[in-house]
């Protein structure tokens, strides 16, 4: 019997209120260490008190839904995904500006084709080291894909 209680919608254990304090620890970490900003400075950033952004990223205390919400609307949505990657997912915007995905998808192609060539460093298998020096191309191309998904469910709508 499992540890964690199963979510039948979902093939994936219930996230525990440890993992949820993880990812949000991690999240006001990583946006601090990106924007140089202090306790402070993110508490009146987000709306907050300084102590409960401190007692966040100590593990102390959970954030509710709307200081979640303003830290995607504040900071962007891939802050986040650290939250929702304990529900096997990653956020994407619906609204994106309408961008030319040709280069940026053709590139990270390219970059995974000589990843994968049998001359690279990991050979036919994807190095981590490759791997991560084409993080760049990557998120470039998921953002086009993103504007794309986003500019034709527009369109359906």
């Amino acid at each position: 019997m499992t540890d964690r209680p199963i979510n039948v919608l979902l093939p994936m254990a219930m996230p525990t209120q440890k993992a949820l304090r993880d990812a949000v620890a991690n999240i006001i970490r990583a946006i601090q260490l990106d924007r140089d900003l202090c306790d402070e400075a993110m508490a009146d950033a987000l709306g907050i008190s300084v102590g409960t952004v401190r007692n966040a990223r100590n593990k102390k205390t959970d954030l509710n839904a709307v200081t979640i919400a303003r830290i995607g609307a504040r900071f962007g949505l891939d802050h986040l995904n650290p939250y929702a990657a304990l529900y096997g997912a990653r956020n994407s915007p619906l609204e994106t500006v309408d961008i030319d995905a040709l280069p940026s998808l053709s590139g990270a192609v390219h970059r995974l084709a000589v990843a994968q060539s049998p001359s690279s460093t990991g050979g036919i298998a994807l190095h981590h080291s490759e791997l991560l020096e084409m993080l760049p191309d990557l998120r470039t191309a998921s953002a086009a894909i993103n504007a794309l998904i986003a500019r034709a469910e527009r369109i359906a709508a």
